[in-house]
């Protein structure tokens, strides 16, 4: 069994703004880097295998900041990265209903096949991610930990993937920033052991106690 820590990125501007992110690169902002911090200093002495992560740089810096204690080297794959959005990505869910009359509602209430108008579905984020994520776990072996860090929507897809669980409900877990979910890892089959858990930011200034589905990924 490989033990899988599936980190959210800390909070950019872009999340402040509300805004449809996706595969735009938007860095963490100062409170994303002091969240990230905290996390750090949560998993200074776990001892990690490796670290991977989506290459755009909210999630990367993520990362960077909490293998520092560790002498390890992030490695970035471009499958980890956050679900493009397309035309929707700098727009509010708002905006989005206004310029797109009835899109975006019918994407949340589809079966995970619907793509964002000129992007990707949920669909074709999960199997991008569980398949790197099976490539990777090849090169590791029983007993080992190994944490991930990449982006709300993508993670959703890597956990409903690994599970097996319907698309259609992939909003039913939250994921704040810097969240991280706990996955027991057995190839075929995954178990998770917990999810969303933001502990490292209790009485810190960091600490997220709200979620919405206009606070974007």
């Amino acid at each position: 069994m490989i033990t899988l820590y599936l980190v959210r990125h800390g909070e950019t501007d872009g999340n402040v703004k509300r805004w449809y992110q996706g595969a735009t690169d938007i860095p963490l902002n100062a409170r994303g880097r002091e969240q990230a911090e905290a996390l750090g200093r949560y998993f200074q002495d776990f001892p990690f295998q490796a670290i991977y992560s989506s290459p755009l740089s909210r999630a990367k810096e993520t990362a960077e900041i909490v293998a520092r204690p560790h002498g390890l080297t992030v490695r970035t794959y471009e499958a980890l990265r956050e679900i493009d959005f397309g035309a929707w990505e700098g727009h509010t869910y708002e905006e989005i209903r206004e310029l797109w009359p009835g899109e975006i509602e019918a994407f949340y209430r589809s079966d995970g096949m619907m793509k964002a108008r000129g992007g990707e579905s949920f669909c074709d984020v999960a199997q991008r991610t569980v398949e790197q994520i099976h490539r990777l776990m090849e090169h590791h072996a029983d007993g080992d930990k190994v944490l991930i860090a990449s982006h709300g929507a993508a993670i959703r897809c890597m956990l409903f993937g690994l599970l097996g669980l319907e698309l259609s409900r992939i909003w039913c877990f939250q994921q704040y920033n810097t969240a991280f979910n706990v996955v027991e890892y057995y190839g075929e089959r995954s178990v998770a052991t917990l999810i969303n858990c933001t502990n490292h930011l209790v009485g810190t200034s960091g600490c997220q106690t709200n979620w919405t589905n206009t606070n974007r990924l």
